[in-house]
């Protein structure tokens, strides 16, 4: 199909749809609100430029957990050149 054919299809698909059941009036209305100054700047879910390097208090450096035992310490994987069928 082409991108008329697409488009000519899809007009007649929408046509069909309104003959059937009618055209509706959107269900959302856009209004212009004013804010207050203070939010216009930048939405409160922004992140802020830190005022520091430091790490904040509640991110500690995570303790060495020691491993299991079941874990093996390399991950041995076979040779492919050294395959016998």
């Amino acid at each position: 199909m082409t991108m008329d054919q697409v488009r000519e299809f899809e007009r007649a698909t929408q046509e069909a749809t309104n003959k059937k059941i009618g055209v509706f009036p959107p269900a959302i209305s856009i209004a212009n609100i004013s804010m207050p100054s203070s939010t216009r700047s930048a939405p409160s879910s922004a992140p802020s430029t830190p005022l520091s390097t430091d790490a904040p208090e509640f991110l500690t450096v995570p303790k060495d957990r020691p491993r299991k035992t079941s874990a093996p310490e390399t991950l041995t994987l076979p040779d492919p050149a050294k395959k016998t069928l």
